[in-house]
């Protein structure tokens, strides 16, 4: 299994507008978060595992088109990274 790490700023356009939003609407920053992807490489692009960090706090989600940004948001909503 290959790892790729980014940050929010490369996260395709759509998921990082949506990731911004859910962000500030907690009061937070997308910096405030390290975002890394894992895939295998016979996995499609959209069922990668992206996995979210805050201080000693992760969480990790599937892609399921754009699918791990709600999920993100319910964990916000549920003060998990807090």
């Amino acid at each position: 299994m290959s790892t790729t790490l980014f940050r929010y700023i490369d996260l395709p356009i759509g998921d990082r507008a949506a990731f911004e939003l859910v962000c500030a609407r907690h009061g937070f920053a997308p910096v405030h978060f390290d975002i890394s992807a894992s895939a295998s490489p016979d996995e499609p692009t959209h069922e990668r595992l992206v996995t979210v960090r805050r201080g000693g706090w992760a969480q990790s989600y599937r892609e399921r088109h754009g699918q791990w940004i709600r999920q993100f948001d319910a964990d916000l909503t549920s003060r998990f990274f807090k």
